[in-house]
C-alpha cells in the first residue's frame, strides 16, 4: 500500500525511495519504518528494478528516529531477532543501495545511509550518531557498518563524541565516495545507480556478495568464497544464462 511517509518514483531500472516526512526532518517513526521496509521488498522484488535510490525529502536526508514517536510508544519493542528501529537494516539489500545525502543524516538515519553500498552527499550534509546524546544506543548495526567503511579508529572518534561529521570530512575518510553542490545529491546517485544498473547484473551480483560476505571469514576462505561465487556465475552462464562479457570474466 502507498504510504505518505514513503514515495517511490521508478527511472528506467532505478527505484528511487524517498522519506518523506519533511515536517519532522523526515525522522522515522513505527508507522514510516514499516512503508520503508515495504517499499524496499517492493524494489527488490521487481526484476526491472537493478538498483536502488534512497534519499530524504525537504533538503534532509533524515534526522534519525522520531524522539516523539519514541517517547509516545510508536515503536515495536526492540529485540534481538526482531525487526530494528529502520525496518530494513539486518541485512544487506539484494540489490545495490545508492544513499543521496542532503542536510542532516543522524542517528538512525546515520545508520540507514550506512546501509546502503554507496552514499552521496552535497556539502550540506552532516552525518553523526547524534543519537548518543540523548542515552540511545545504536540498533541499526551502525556500530558494525561504521567501522567496516571508516576503519575502527575513525568510528570511535566519530561515536565515541556523538559529534556532527561534515560532508568535507566525511569524503576524506570516505563515509561517502561522491561530494556535490546542494540540491545536486540526488541527480548524482541516480546516475551512479544508473551506471550500475547498466552492467551485467550476475557479475555484479557475485563481486557485491563476495565484498559483504567477506567480514565474518579468514582471508583464504574469502578467497574461496569469491572464486565459488565466480564459478556458479560461470556455470550458470554454461548452462544458458546470460554471460558476463569477455573483459569481466577474465579480469
Amino acid at each position: 500500500m502507498p504510504s505518505s511517509t514513503i514515495r517511490t518514483e521508478r527511472r528506467d531500472a532505478v527505484q528511487i525511495v524517498t522519506l518523506d516526512r519533511p515536517g519532522r526532518r523526515n525522522a522515522v517513526d513505527g508507522p514510516a519504518a514499516e512503508a520503508l521496509g515495504r517499499a524496499i521488498a517492493a524494489a527488490e522484488r521487481d526484476k526491472g528494478v537493478r538498483a536502488i535510490v534512497l534519499t530524504g525529502a525537504g533538503g534532509t536526508f533524515c534526522a534519525g528516529n522520531d524522539l516523539k514517536a519514541m517517547a509516545a510508544g510508536d515503536f515495536p519493542t526492540p529485540a534481538e531477532d526482531g525487526p530494528p528501529p529502520m525496518n530494513v537494516t539486518r541485512a544487506p539489500a539484494s540489490k545495490p543501495v545508492v544513499a543521496a545525502v542532503e542536510g542532516y543524516c543522524f542517528g538512525g538515519g546515520f545508520e540507514l545511509a550506512l546501509w546502503c553500498d554507496l552514499r552521496v552527499a552535497s556539502t550540506t550534509a552532516e552525518f553523526g550518531a547524534l543519537n548518543l546524546n540523548h542515552g540511545l544506543p545504536c540498533m541499526d548495526a551502525g556500530t558494525v557498518r561504521l567501522p567496516r567503511v571508516v576503519g575502527q579508529a575513525r568510528a570511535l572518534d566519530i561515536l565515541l563524541t556523538a559529534r556532527r561529521v561534515p560532508a568535507a570530512e566525511a569524503l576524506a575518510i570516505g563515509l561517502v565516495t561522491r561530494l556535490v553542490e546542494p540540491g545536486e545529491a540526488l541527480p548524482e546517485a541516480v546516475r551512479l545507480a544508473a551506471a550500475i544498473a547498466a552492467l551485467p547484473a550476475p557479475a555484479l551480483d557475485a563481486v557485491r556478495r563476495s565484498v559483504t560476505e567477506q567480514w565474518s571469514l579468514p582471508e583464504p576462505d574469502a578467497a574461496r568464497n569469491e572464486t565459488r561465487l565466480a564459478l556458479a556465475l560461470l556455470a550458470g552462464a554454461d548452462a544458458g544464462q546470460p554471460a558476463p562479457p569477455p573483459s569481466a570474466a577474465s579480469s
